[in-house]
């Protein structure tokens, strides 16, 4: 007999469903009919009294990267997220809620200090100096946020830049191994490394992820509180004219340069996107600078020109000159052939555009007012001639006389 297994399997995976909704409902169920704290500085006015018993009950922590505190801790430190009441009833399918611990509460229709209490997740009571509170009770959690985004990024004009030195970025060695090569060029790889720090304000919580956006679209992803490295693999062409049979050495190196950038900018705090909830995103204004250490300039030096062989190691009919090795374009008693292969030199545009730091500003301002002069200078003589042809058309000022008879 053949049993059919679809059925089965239709039912099992409707089971996964349904258990996965349920779950999915359970931690929504979380935040339903919570309410969020939204004059915070009042708030801790009125509750942060070091005579009250409240000041060991803990504020229960919404996120997972978090750990509970007590409102000792939430008075002399503050918040760095939100700060959300969430009725008690719900309490049973709040993550990590240790029921050992009390937990601030308040009566679900009091917003006054009287209405606070303290919450006993064991028994569901919430007590304080008038006695246990019996209305619908109200537990305060804080909170995080899951990330932030800086838009709307505005630097200020003038940038703060310090010279840090000039390190090397790679070694290379040329050689010239034909008689019939007039130059050598290779190309060589470095690392150009970029360090970016941010300086944000001291309510964004560090070691969160931090997406840097460039007009809409994302530059690239850091994290608060940490130095983002940016290591790409550039290459710069070495050419030099050389004798056959002789080596060179090459190093390359750079210019480092620290700038420091203060910006304006948008900050979007992202929390967890819930159902229904209107606190998912804030979007605040926000005054910080921004650290950049990078190569403004990378170039190419030169060793001294050695011979790579000796008189006994060279070819049949190859002689080396007595003279010391020359690096020009002229061999003696011999003639020169051009090379095969051409000339590629790689320039990078950063690096071109940073050979002269601020010169290209004022070529653009002096083009700007030459041509500027120019056209109004054009459009003046143009506006003579066809001043004086009217007028002598129609014998009109220093022509009013000329046809006269």
């Amino acid at each position: 007999m053949k049993l059919d297994s679809r059925p089965t399997t239709t039912a099992i995976i409707l089971l996964v469903l349904t258990l996965r909704t349920g779950f999915s409902l359970g931690q929504q169920s979380v935040f339903t009919g919570s309410q969020q704290e939204v004059n915070i500085k009042s708030f801790l006015s009125d509750i942060c009294d070091n005579n009250s018993s409240l000041m060991n009950a803990m504020v229960k922590s919404l996120g997972t990267e978090y750990i509970d505190r007590n409102l000792h801790h939430l008075c002399t430190e503050g918040t760095n997220g939100l700060l959300i009441w969430i009725p008690a009833e719900n309490s049973v399918n709040i993550p990590d809620l240790n029921s050992k611990l009390p937990y601030i509460g308040r009566a679900a229709a009091s917003e006054d200090f009287s209405g606070y209490c303290t919450y006993h997740p064991s028994n569901g009571t919430c007590s304080n100096e008038h006695g246990d509170l019996s209305t619908p009770l109200m537990i305060l959690g804080e909170k995080y946020p899951e990330r932030y985004e800086l838009r709307d990024t505005t630097y200020k004009k003038w940038t703060n830049s310090t010279l840090l030195g000039s390190p090397v970025l790679a070694y290379a060695t040329l050689k010239n191994r034909e008689i019939s090569y007039k130059y050598v060029d290779q190309d060589i790889s470095y690392l150009a490394d970029t360090r970016i720090e941010h300086r944000l304000p001291a309510t964004v919580i560090p070691g969160l992820p931090l997406a840097i956006y460039r007009g809409k679209v994302q530059a690239y992803q850091a994290i608060t509180g940490e130095t983002y490295y940016n290591r790409v693999f550039k290459t710069i062409n070495a050419i030099r004219y050389m004798s056959p049979y002789t080596l060179v050495n090459v190093t390359v190196i750079g210019t480092e340069e620290r700038d420091y950038r203060e910006f304006r900018a948008k900050l979007v705090i992202v929390y967890s996107d819930e159902e229904g909830l209107n606190w998912s995103r804030v979007l605040t204004s926000i005054e910080g600078a921004t650290i950049e250490t990078s190569l403004t300039n990378t170039r190419v030096q030169y060793g001294l020109v050695v011979n790579s062989k000796d008189e006994s190691q060279l070819p049949s009919g190859a002689v080396p000159s007595s003279e010391a090795p020359h690096t020009d374009h002229q061999y003696p008693g011999r003639p020169v052939m051009a090379k095969s292969e051409n000339i590629h030199i790689h320039i990078n545009e950063v690096e071109l555009g940073k050979v002269y730091p601020g010169f290209r500003p004022f070529a653009i301002g002096a083009a700007i007012i030459l041509f500027s002069v120019l056209g109004i200078a054009l459009i003046d003589i143009t506006r003579r001639v066809c001043r004086n042809r009217r007028a002598k058309r129609l014998n009109l000022g220093k022509y009013k006389y000329v046809n006269a008879s």
